[in-house]
């Protein structure tokens, strides 16, 4: 065992209180390896995956074949039933995390897979982290493998033998598990996401369609024609007067057109 191993197993041993620790297991290469972390520290968690209802298809198989531990927990409201009440996320407006996984752990001590390397904001982070957000009533994060880097994540799991997503290797080969075009990943993940699970791409567009026409004042509504319209701008990095001025453009511009040949491998 090497040291790193040591100080994650002997850390949630110290964290172990009367009260019963949650752990959020996402089915992604992080989580495998908090699980198996707990497993090995003896400590008693409640490990519970979140529906996202947008996560990668077959996560929830793969989640009952190989870590049957791990309570699945099914949301009142799906991710695109949100979009129809409140349009499309964004990283200053994350309502599906708030909605779909972090209720979950309300007032918690809940042992997450977090690691400092993964963005700026978490390189600030402590092992125990206290959520200083009123909702979340005093939640407190216990992240083992906040040091980590992804290569020892990586070994971990080799060594270990731990099964872990298809979607990491070829021919999918993906960095992060996770939900499908989430607005904290670039827009090229986002665009490269949506190619892989077009199925997803297809809903999001019926979805945002019938926010749209039920919110007429909408900063949506009020800025794109359609459905595929307000799609192509959440997958792009564009400003709206970009985005206008391409409309307005010479050659013209058709959103649904580009969408479906680029995203939806439909021929138009």
């Amino acid at each position: 065992m090497n040291k790193k191993e040591q100080q994650a197993i002997d850390f949630l041993r110290s964290m172990e209180r009367d009260d019963l620790l949650s752990l959020g297991f996402s089915g992604g290469k992080d989580s495998v390896v908090i699980l198996d972390l707990a497993e090995r520290a003896g400590i008693k968690y409640n490990a519970i995956y979140a529906n996202t209802t947008v996560d990668p298809p077959g996560t929830i198989s793969f989640i009952k074949k190989n870590y049957p531990q791990v309570q699945i927990m099914h949301p009142k409201k799906s991710f695109f039933n949100l979009i129809e009440e409140k349009g499309f996320p964004s990283r200053l407006r994350r309502f599906c995390c708030e909605k779909l996984k972090e209720r979950y752990g309300i007032g918690k001590r809940s042992i997450e897979g977090m690691r400092a390397s993964e963005s700026q904001n978490r390189k600030d982070y402590e092992p125990e982290q206290c959520d200083t957000r009123k909702w979340m009533q005093g939640a407190i994060h216990i992240l083992p493998i906040l040091t980590w880097t992804k290569e020892e994540v990586w070994g971990y799991i080799h060594e270990r033998g731990l099964p872990y997503s298809k979607y990491y290797d070829a021919p999918y080969s993906l960095s992060r598990h996770g939900c499908v075009g989430c607005p904290l990943c670039n827009y090229k993940q986002m665009q490269l996401e949506f190619k892989i699970f077009p199925g997803y791409a297809r809903r999001m567009i019926v979805a945002v369609e019938k926010y749209m026409s039920t919110h007429p004042n909408s900063f949506l509504a009020r800025n794109f024609a359609d459905g595929y319209e307000a799609f192509y701008y959440y997958v792009n990095e564009n400003t709206i007067a970009r985005f206008h001025e391409l409309k307005k453009g010479l050659f013209g511009f058709n959103a649904k057109e580009i969408i479906q040949r680029e995203i939806l491998n439909q021929l138009t």
